[in-house]
């Protein structure tokens, strides 16, 4: 792949990076303050877990957000997701309502469609052959430092400040970083695609034929299971400290964000090994250590209290961070050309119907259980995404082997 004219291949991946960032930290504004709204609006699990379920609907529209990315370009739907997606956070903040709330989620989640759709396709089309599995990792680095800042983050803004401060002022970050990508990162996609249907007179794959490709279909059926994983922990980490083992709000915020600090450092590495590795074994190999550590943390093994408690998210997000850039490429390399934004856009819409079903349903499992029954079913969730990964390919080489894309 050559690196287009319009931009630069460090420039595009930063500012595309910076935007996944944020993507992460919005996802996991919500929960960190959970405490604070079950007491001002006196909300059940359940109710809590269908405020992150909202956003995970609105992400529905990927898979059409895609085939808009691959028809128009990806940097305006870049800074449209990045200014939606904050004003919805912002708009929260003014919430007097439970309905109110549900509504500016859903705002948020709008905006949230867009990134995958627009992100992979200006982070794949800028990368040197070599490097894609790096450049995915870097971008993934950058959403999941979004995670492990948030909590910490919102958490500490929420308990000084209170809810209302919190999403305000993060809210507000995001309005002026949309504006900062609108002045400076390039059509780099687009000017990619006007060259592609130049030379060959067409756009590329169909909406329709991009959603029939066997291997893209069985890595959508990877990233619904392993999003009911993620979603699960994203959504009741604090409330397994607190209800499961007694531990203080503080504790559980704590090992979400070291979940997801340890998550983005593996990350990193993950890049590395999906540029030499088979990525299936690779994702099968981390999903399973990751279910094993949550297994233990709740199936009494161990006495749990706040350094086993924080030590084993840790573990269990460094397992869970290695998965992603493997992912990555796996659907990178089996999207047809001219159709990564569609491909991603489905994929990541399949994703959304996880992160839907699980906050939902895990809420339900500890409102009528408890929450140590949650997170066993969630550790289920992550060895059921690894053996699903493996069905592509059975028999055939590596694919390390083969990372160019199968020939049309």
């Amino acid at each position: 792949m050559n690196v287009p004219e319009t931009g630069g291949e460090a420039e595009t991946v930063g500012l595309v990076t910076g935007g996944h960032f944020l993507s992460h930290f919005y996802l996991l504004t919500f929960p960190p303050l959970f405490p604070l709204l079950r007491s001002e609006f006196a909300l059940s699990n359940a109710q809590l877990g269908l405020l992150v379920s909202v956003i995970s609907v609105a992400m529905l529209l990927q898979v059409f957000v895609g085939d808009l990315v691959d028809r128009v370009g990806a940097k305006r739907v870049f800074v449209f997701g990045v200014a939606t997606t904050s004003i919805g956070v912002l708009l929260a903040g003014t919430a007097t309502s439970y309905l109110a709330l549900l509504a500016f989620a859903t705002i948020s989640g709008i905006g949230q469609s867009t990134f995958h759709p627009a992100d992979y396709p200006l982070v794949e089309i800028v990368s040197d052959p070599d490097r894609v599995g790096k450049n995915f990792s870097i971008h993934t680095f950058g959403g999941y430092v979004g995670f492990a800042a948030a909590p910490l983050v919102v958490g500490t803004l929420g308990i000084g400040y209170g809810w209302r401060t919190a999403l305000l002022v993060v809210g507000g970050v995001g309005v002026a970083y949309a504006i900062l990508a609108a002045l400076t990162l390039r059509p780099v996609y687009r000017a990619n695609m006007e060259r592609l249907e130049t030379r060959s007179g067409s756009s590329g794959s169909n909406l329709r034929a991009t959603l029939l490709r066997p291997e893209i279909l069985i890595m959508a059926a990877f990233f619904g299971v392993f999003a009911m994983a993620g979603g699960g922990i994203r959504t009741f980490t604090p409330i397994l400290a607190i209800d499961g083992f007694r531990l203080s709000e503080t504790v559980g915020n704590t090992g979400l964000s070291v979940f997801f600090a340890m998550t983005a450092v593996a990350v990193l590495a993950g890049g590395i090994l999906a540029d030499r590795y088979d990525p299936r074994y690779v994702i099968t190999a981390a999903t399973a250590t990751a279910a094993t550590t949550v297994f233990v943390t709740v199936g009494g093994v161990l006495p749990i209290g706040s350094i086993p408690f924080v030590a084993l998210f840790g573990i269990a997000g460094g397992a869970y961070g290695l998965v992603f850039a493997s992912r990555d490429r796996l659907v990178s390399t089996y999207s047809a050309s001219g159709s990564t934004g569609r491909s991603f856009g489905f994929v990541f819409a399949v994703s959304s119907v996880g992160s839907l079903i699980s906050p939902v349903l895990l809420g339900v499992v500890i409102d009528v259980s408890t929450a140590a029954l949650a997170f066993v079913l969630i550790g289920g969730f992550f060895l059921l995404s690894g053996l699903v990964v493996l069905a592509i390919d059975v028999g055939r080489p590596p694919l390390v082997a083969r990372l160019r894309k199968p020939s049309e």
